[in-house]
């Protein structure tokens, strides 16, 4: 992925940091994020957490925590 593939994006950011771009990692359309993701002492839980309207359920592209 080009670091700059997705300036001037929205960001999603969760409650303890996590922050993703809307973007379904499969056909790169806009998602719908959904309102809470499940993590564990490692990081964010390998599960889908949002929905696309080509793709139904699916994941976002993370980008890393935030302080």
């Amino acid at each position: 992925m080009d670091v700059h593939e997705y300036d001037g994006v929205r960001r999603v950011t969760y409650e303890g940091g996590a922050q993703f771009v809307p973007v379904c990692k499969r056909c790169g359309r806009f998602v719908v994020a959904d309102d809470s993701i499940m993590s564990n002492g490692a990081g964010v839980k390998n599960e889908p957490n949002s929905t696309c309207r080509r793709c139904e359920r699916t994941y976002m592209v993370f980008e890393g925590f935030v302080g």
